[in-house]
């Protein structure tokens, strides 16, 4: 049936025509400007996402930046009739380029028009057939359902001339033939994938936001965690006042916010059905779904006809894929409908779950079946999955879903079987639980030992001899390791077929450990080769990050930087990018970047491993804390330096590391405490620090161990102390071959003789440092001693001592020691009035500082603020509440015209530059 537009004038809201308000703290989103300049040609832009994530905002800031004209026409239900559609549709053009279209406009009002078709053809004939690119945007049109009005768009869009562009913002695809669109390229979409915040426009945005300083790390996480939806980053930012709120909040994230419960409360009230609403909540369980899935978990065979109507809803059901057959719900969005689901009974819960469980397994998705059967409590299910799949998961690295169907089983049941009893040692072994590993053993040994033969004993008492290989190596017993790495190899591996290579990995290891190097080499890529053999990624992997931390140790990091390559390769070749042994890959591709100086890449490599960590739990964020330490304190950004120092040192307190973890953590921390010149942690440090022997450091980390007790004696200037240590040292590495470790010694020697004001000394060993360098590409480690290295080198430089090479890398390193700031310097220079003075009456200073001059505790604060502190940090170091930080700092913004952070850093910057010549 058609409708008839009657004539007559019509009362129109303003508002509903007009571009919408920029939002206060507008992020400029440049990357959307190709879209608009390329819709010429196209016809139709279309921008669909569900609620939140900026889809109004960010095409109207768009179009403004761009200085182009658009007719905005912002649609409610109301506008589903078609005179008032057609009525605001001429009014909006009219409105964006006057007496475009004024004799349909007089016709509305006069003689109206017999079908909407009509309107248009009127419409369309009145507009030039050239002119300046004008955009017409229809917005909110998912709360169109009229057909006629969904037909009359259809005819727009093929007769539209071409300078006009329709834009149409939108929750659900609408029924205007866009997949005929799409195929004869008329079209193109901007859905929730691209809209979403990346990582560097949430910082940015961020940034604008708040009053204190955000890490990237921190960023990364809230923006994964909402997966850049737009609505949720503005409520962390508005919800959150301090950095411990910040982070806080986004830890919540996964439990869920009372303020997202609301808001999903709010747009699904009035918008479901009971079926719909009980389909959402039923398959709320599932990670991802199909039709099959649906129907397996619902027990509804019409589950194919809920989803598609629920996507017609502009629900947060995302697609998978372009195949449009796979989905899965926005993470916010299933912890909502989990929550709800939670509130049904407890019996109901677990039986979808055990029917997830089977429907996995029919489609093959073993570990998902697991993590459903672990859920569901089954402990048939799981027994049936490990025994079938455990020898899989192992191999591919899955130890948290191995840990959690293993917790969920009797003892008994594992200790019957010598497969589960292996899978248990192994994980046990992996989280560090080395008394386990041993009970696990030895339960299923005295449960076994009447009920097997004796060749199927010999062959369980020799794969359970791998792991106590791993276990003693683990525990720095390296020869009782080899002794029983060699008893696995000795029998072939029958309940879990990487056995051996488990045992070759193991005496690779040890002899790394014992400081033969090229040995250890040809053990490892020995293993590797057996690995490849039997399909274990896990060991692939890990044989090629020991040939990396081999390489390392002999001084070729370019040789270990293309191992990693290599191991990248092998990930890609065979898509393993969620196994967690990628963050040990990723670990120490970060460490070569730092000592490359090359920071934002080795701070990106940090943030992936946290990133691939993220399920298995915060204590394993060790290793990256220390790489981002490091990269901040290269950066000169104190107050991440504290908070990550602050992390590690809390997280060492509460969990149990190997020493080559605490080591590299402790070299941190002395380097930040003596940065800062706190002496009194250096002092408290001796008191705790692992024991060291400097005779039988024959591997990288026993001789950076005893490498952190001569730099806590440096620091302390007990140079009698640290001098016969470094000496020590330098004897193994030169016998042992650890080039790293000589390089970094004689950076250390340099520095121990620079206090001596044994000048000749210290040169001679900056001077081997630096011809160490030429293989290793050693930077950050000289960096680390500050601007002393300056002094040192232009001696060296001045004297002649040094030429090619050694010359060129000095003068690069002068140029970035000079780059870098000290910490303490801007704590002393607030503690002197004279320096204070002097800044004021040097005639560049900003009047400002004369007319409203800042008093002495503001001053403290600027230079604070400067020196990258937040407010609790600020409040520590003076001594003082809190709340009185946000006093000063209220009227420091106030006496300088200041309104956000980032102002008063560029003023503390541009003053305090002076005195320090920076």
């Amino acid at each position: 049936m058609t409708t008839i537009i009657q004539p007559g004038r019509r009362t129109l809201i303003g508002a509903k025509i007009s571009p919408p308000t920029p939002p206060t703290g507008l992020l400029a989103r440049e990357k959307f400007s190709d879209q608009l300049h390329e819709t010429e040609p196209v016809g139709l832009l279309l921008v669909h996402a569900p609620s939140g994530y900026g889809k109004t905002t960010t095409m109207a800031e768009r179009i403004a930046a761009l200085q182009a004209d658009a007719a905005w026409y912002r649609l409610d239900a109301q506008d589903n009739n078609v005179a008032q559609f057609a009525a605001y549709l001429a009014q909006a053009l009219d409105r964006c380029r006057p007496g475009i279209c004024q004799s349909t406009l007089d016709a509305l009002a006069s003689t109206g028009f017999d079908s909407i078709q009509n309107f248009l053809t009127e419409l369309l004939a009145e507009l030039p057939l050239d002119s300046a690119p004008l955009y017409l945007v229809l917005d909110d049109y998912h709360l169109i359902s009229n057909q006629e009005i969904h037909q009359a768009v259809r005819f727009l869009l093929r007769h539209l001339p071409p300078y006009v562009t329709l834009v149409l913002l939108t929750r659900t695809l609408p029924p205007i033939g866009t997949a005929q669109l799409r195929m004869q390229g008329r079209m193109l979409e901007l859905n929730a994938r691209d809209l979403a915040f990346s990582a560097d426009e949430a910082q940015i945005y961020f940034e604008q936001r708040l009053r204190y300083e955000v890490s990237r790390e921190s960023i990364e996480r809230a923006v994964r965690r909402v997966e850049g939806w737009v609505s949720a980053l503005q409520l962390l930012a508005s919800s959150a006042p301090t950095s411990i709120d910040f982070n806080n909040f986004v830890e919540q994230l996964q439990e869920g916010s009372q303020h997202l419960f609301d808001y999903f409360d709010e747009l699904l009230r009035s918008s479901l059905t009971p079926e719909q609403r009980t389909f959402l909540l039923r398959t709320s369980i599932l990670d991802r779904f199909n039709a099959f899935m649906v129907m397996r978990v619902t027990d509804d065979s019409d589950g194919q006809a809920l989803l598609s109507s629920l996507l017609n809803l502009g629900l947060f059901v995302i697609p998978l894929d372009s195949s449009g057959l796979w989905f899965r719900y926005h993470p916010l969005f299933a912890t909502y409908l989990r929550h709800l689901l939670s509130c049904s009974t407890h019996e109901q819960v677990l039986h979808l779950h055990q029917r997830a469980s089977d429907a996995w397994l029919e489609l093959e998705q073993y570990e998902d079946a697991a993590r459903h059967a672990v859920i569901a409590g089954d402990a048939g299910r799981i027994t049936h999955i490990l025994l079938d799949q455990g020898r899989a998961f192992f191999t591919q690295g899955q130890f948290t879903m191995l840990q959690r169907c293993l917790d969920a089983l009797d003892r008994s049941i594992v200790a019957n079987e010598p497969i589960l009893t292996l899978l248990r040692a192994w994980v046990a072994q992996s989280q560090y639980k080395f008394d386990e590993v041993e009970a696990w053993l030895a339960a299923a040994e005295a449960k076994l030992e009447e009920n097997l033969s004796a060749d199927d004993l010999r062959t369980m008492h020799s794969e359970f001899s791998a792991v106590r290989a791993q276990v003693a190596m683990n525990y720095g017993d390296s020869s009782r390791a080899l002794a029983l790495a060699n008893e696995a190899l000795d029998h072939e591996a029958r309940y879990l077929p990487t056995s051996k290579v488990a045992a070759a990995s193991v005496m690779g290891e040890a002899l790394f450990v014992q400081g033969h190097l090229k040995d250890a080499l040809v053990r490892m890529q020995e293993t590797e080769q057996m690995a490849r053999a039997h399909g274990a990624h896990q060991n692939v992997l890990w044989a090629l990050c020991q040939q990396s931390e081999i390489s390392v140790a002999q001084g070729f990091l370019q040789k270990a930087y293309n191992i990693q390559d290599r191991a990248f390769q092998y990930v890609e070749d065979y898509q393993l990018y969620q196994l967690p042994i990628l963050e040990f890959l990723h670990r120490i591709r970060s460490q070569i970047m730092w000592e490359w100086h090359l920071l934002d890449n080795a701070e990106t490599c940090a943030l992936k491993g946290i990133e691939i960590l993220e399920a298995q739990g915060e204590r394993w964020y060790v290793q990256s804390y220390i790489s981002l330490a490091k990269v901040a304190q290269s950066r000169g950004r104190q107050s991440l330096s504290a908070d990550y120092v602050q992390k590690i040192q809390k997280m060492l307190a509460c969990g149990d590391y190997h020493l080559d973890w605490l080591a590299n953590a402790h070299t941190t921390m002395l380097a930040y405490w003596e940065a800062v010149r706190d002496t009194e942690s250096v002092q408290r440090w001796l008191t705790i620090a692992p024991a060291y022997t400097v005779e039988t450091a024959t591997n990288h980390f026993q001789q950076c161990n005893a490498r952190n007790w001569a730099r806590a004696y440096i620091s302390l200037r007990q140079l009698e102390k640290a001098q016969p240590i470094l000496e020590g040292l330098q004897t193994v590495a030169e016998r042992f071959g650890l080039q790293t470790d000589l390089n970094r010694n004689h950076i250390a020697l340099a520095q121990l003789h620079w206090q001596k004001e044994d000048r000749e000394q210290a040169q001679y060993h900056l001077a081997r440092a630096l011809r160490l360098a030429s293989t290793t590409g050693a930077v950050g480690s000289f960096l680390r001693m500050g601007k002393v290295l300056i002094v040192i080198l232009k001696a060296l430089i001045n004297e002649q001592r040094i030429e090619g090479m050694e010359l060129q890398r000095a003068e690069r390193l002068i140029q970035l020691a000079k780059q870098q700031r000290d910490f303490s310097k801007s704590i002393r220079i607030t503690l002197d009035e004279a320096i204070i003075q002097d800044i004021i009456n040097r005639p560049d200073v900003p009047e400002l500082i004369r007319t409203s001059p800042l008093t002495r505790r503001e001053w403290q604060i600027l230079s604070l603020i400067h020196a990258g502190l937040s407010n609790d940090q600020i409040a520590e170091q003076l001594k003082v509440a809190g709340t009185t930080v946000k006093t000063h700092i209220r009227s420091l913004y106030q006496k300088q015209n200041i309104t956000k952070r980032s102002e008063a850093i560029e003023l503390a910057r541009d003053l305090l530059s002076k005195i320090q010549g920076e």
